[in-house]
């Protein structure tokens, strides 16, 4: 599957912001955490699907634009976890050790639980919640994931005559 992720790094120019992005990316398929990537740099877009052939290729993080993209990946996140805390509290809720490594439900359980557990992704649900890289993380400072409001801060606060810029990637997991 593709994912639009967000890379934050600290430079004194684009040049050099586009370069700390690069290395980080390619760190991330290193470590296996993504299958490949690609930026949009590039003049020729065609095969990009919807709003991902419009994006930039690089931003300042504290520009309009930048802040917004950054918002909206934070807001992926929190949404990816918050599915995946979801599914995992109800999975122990209703579950035992047994039936979730198995995904099979008891036969007492009511047909009104069944359809909010997905039995199926179970496995891949505790994965999202303990897996520090990778989805549903959309945001990166350089090759490391953020995970927390105090992460995305860290990431934002100005370096000493160095930038924060964004640099979008699409990525395969």
């Amino acid at each position: 599957m593709y994912l639009i992720i967000r890379i934050i790094v600290h430079a004194k120019d684009k040049e050099e912001a586009w370069k700390n992005g690069e290395d980080a990316l390619n760190k991330l398929v290193k470590r296996e955490i993504f299958d490949c990537y690609r930026t949009f740099e590039r003049e020729d877009r065609n095969g990009w699907k919807g709003d991902w052939a419009h994006l930039p290729p690089i931003l300042l993080a504290d520009s309009p634009e930048g802040r917004r993209f950054i918002d909206v990946g934070w807001k992926y996140t929190v949404e990816g976890f918050t599915q995946a805390f979801e599914q995992v509290k109800l999975a122990v809720q209703y579950l035992s050790l047994r039936e979730i490594m198995e995904r099979t439900f008891p036969d007492d359980l009511p047909e009104d639980i069944r359809k909010k557990i997905n039995i199926l992704s179970m496995q891949v649900y505790f994965d999202e919640l303990g897996l520090n890289s990778g989805y549903p993380k959309y945001l990166y400072h350089d090759d490391e994931p953020i995970l927390s409001n105090t992460e995305l801060e860290f990431a934002l606060d100005p370096k000493e005559g160095l930038n924060a810029y964004v640099i979008p990637a699409d990525v395969h997991y």
